[in-house]
């Protein structure tokens, strides 16, 4: 496979590497570099998918999906030709709660298209060789100060901080640019996704009109508006902590910077940073501007508490209630209203928030703004929301969302979405979704969940789900909005249903795996893999629970805590099964006649 040879590396990596290669005349063993993400680690061999050689540019903020993040996202779902790709990266880019679509992160910032944070792949591949001497480094972006970019541009230096690794540090999907001397990766240097935007504070400094500076402070019945660009009304600041009760507080004025605000509470209404705390009763929020959230708490130990508020945002990128970089807020009989595109009502974006809200009704009327998006750990409880152009849920990437008697409903392209982008908003790994005594619906005609390029884990119990598809559940790869490597983007899951009724089949393609666990008298009434495309599809049931086909199904394996296959009911069709897959072992390859005139037979 033909290589590419980068001369000259742009932006932070270029101020950590020294290029030898690419001269003529040398004695010695030609020296090259090449650029691009990592795509698969296997012991001493790296296979890198090689990138076109980055512009002279400032870093890339970042490209999440609103539910928050600043990239652009697609709409909320699956692609038009019902394959359960949606077409931009959904709210939480675009289906998020607050952000663009994937096109147009969900979230607040535009998303470089092409390639994972931005950069743009060629398509080819290079595998390369590692041994004890090759060097590793980490490279980060330190972020140019205000009004010094240019001068940030020309001094690369000032662009990043580098410091020592190990060839254990590297991880699939790094950015990474490998010097080369013959066939022998002499050094590494990468940059992990997000590390662009590692500060958990941003360019522009928080202002309020009523500002708590490391102090403790009181307000009652007072009203409090901004009318400027990136001012809050309320901040508290600095380890600061205020009580606020019985207030109002009005926002007017547009962000400057839709990363600003999506990530560190620039233009917020309300906002407590640096380990500052509020608490908050009896308070009425309204905003009418673009990129300002409603309640947000940013930064480690920065914590919101509110008792009984309602919220009205009109602008786009204005979310209820948001958290990022280790902030949290924990929310009581919550009233609210978004109106603008990528506003999830709950959500959290870059850094991992914490969000817990007890009672209360949520409605989003915009475009990728789901009724919960989560980047972060998200718990819900005695909720009802709608809403009407995104999912009822998503989660992206190493993140939560919990649901306890909720009732939410969404008109996205699927119901619930699983799913990992390359805004480096989210850390990779397994996405997970509960809800239990619950309800949740859609009106769209997509899958009830969709789950693409993440590891994903959901589990149901005694919740009722209402949808207009004949899928249950869709894993598969997604190569409309640049979600990791085509080929390797499928989606992982692993659906747990706990005393949980289920109707609808199960696909998955080719790149994609599911498990699907019944048990405490569970039922599933559906057919699984249906079209045998599935990489790997498992199924286990308990002796309470029952499965009734609506087709053929092709397993790798099934097990079965009653022996006999009474609890399947095959209403004529058969199950065909992976008689090699030691899990199969104690059917002993053999036919088995199955209810209703099917059977579970070894597949040809």
């Amino acid at each position: 496979m033909k290589k590419r040879v980068v001369c000259v590396l742009a932006g932070t990596l270029m101020a950590a590497m020294v290029v030898s290669g690419c001269q003529k005349g040398s004695t010695e063993e030609k020296t090259e570099t090449l650029y691009g993400e990592i795509a698969e680690i296997d012991g001493d061999k790296i296979t890198l998918a090689l990138a076109e050689e980055p512009e002279m540019r400032e870093a890339p903020s970042g490209d999440k999906p609103d539910g928050e993040a600043p990239a652009t996202a697609p709409t909320d779902g699956e692609s038009s030709d019902g394959s359960g790709t949606p077409p931009e990266k959904p709210d939480e880019e675009s289906v998020s709660d607050g952000k663009a679509p994937d096109s147009e992160a969900p979230g607040g910032g535009d998303m470089p298209q092409g390639g994972p944070g931005g950069i743009t792949l060629t398509g080819e591949e290079q595998t390369i060789t590692t041994d004890k001497d090759t060097k590793v480094e980490k490279t980060s972006a330190k972020g140019a100060e205000p009004g010094n970019e240019d001068d940030a541009k020309k001094d690369a230096d000032a662009q990043a901080d580098t410091k020592e690794a190990s060839l254990d540090d590297l991880q699939e999907g790094d950015i990474a640019s490998v010097e080369m001397q013959g066939e022998k990766a002499v050094s590494i240097t990468i940059q992990n996704r997000g590390s662009m935007s590692e500060s958990t504070t941003g360019n522009i400094e928080l202002s309020g009109v009523y500002t708590v500076d490391g102090k403790e402070e009181m307000s009652d019945g007072e009203t409090y508006a901004s009318t400027n660009a990136d001012e809050n009304a309320v901040l508290v600041k600095n380890g600061g902590a205020l009580e606020l009760t019985n207030t109002v507080l009005k926002k007017s004025g547009d962000s400057s910077s839709a990363d600003e605000s999506n990530f560190y509470a620039v233009n917020a209404v309300l906002a407590a940073s640096e380990g500052s705390t509020a608490t908050m009763s009896d308070i009425t929020l309204t905003s009418d501007a673009e990129g300002s959230n409603a309640i947000f708490a940013t930064g480690e130990d920065s914590k919101i508490t509110v008792n009984n508020v309602k919220i009205h945002t009109k602008g786009n990128s204005s979310r209820g209630l948001d958290a990022t970089y280790g902030g949290s807020v924990i929310a009581t009989n919550v009233d609210i209203t978004t109106e603008g595109a990528h506003c999830a009502p709950i959500a959290t974006d870059r850094g991992e928030g914490t969000i817990t809200v007890d009672s209360g009704t949520l409605s989003a009327a915009g475009d990728g703004s789901p009724c919960v998006y989560s980047t972060g750990n998200i718990t819900v409880k005695g909720v009802t929301g709608t809403a009407a152009g995104s999912q009822a849920a998503v989660v992206e990437g190493r993140n939560s969302i919990t649901l306890e008697k909720c009732d939410l409903t969404g008109a996205g392209e699927n119901g619930v979405m699983l799913y990992q982008s390359t805004s480096g908003d989210a850390a990779e790994g397994t996405a997970k979704f509960s809800a239990s005594d619950s309800k949740l619906s859609s009106t769209s005609s997509g899958p009830m969940f969709y789950i693409t390029n993440t590891d994903a884990e959901a589990t149901l119990e005694n919740t009722e789900l209402t949808y207009n598809s004949d899928i249950l559940v869709r894993a598969s790869g997604n190569n409309t909005n640049n979600w990791g490597r085509e080929g390797s983007n499928g989606g992982n899951f692993k659906l747990n249903g706990i005393n949980q009724r289920l109707i609808g089949d199960v696909a998955c393609d080719e790149i994609s795996t599911v498990e699907v666990s019944l048990t405490k008298g569970s039922i599933l009434k559906g057919t699984v893999n249906g079209e045998n495309t599935g990489k790997e599809v498992r199924i286990s049931l308990d002796k309470d629970s029952r499965w009734e086909l609506a087709g053929d199904s092709y397993l790798t394996s099934i097990t079965d805590k009653d022996k006999d296959l009474e609890n399947i009911v095959s209403n004529g069709h058969n199950i065909y099964y992976d008689a090699s897959d030691s899990a199969n072992e104690w059917l002993d390859g053999e036919t088995v006649e199955l209810n209703g005139g099917g059977s579970l037979t070894p597949a040809a």
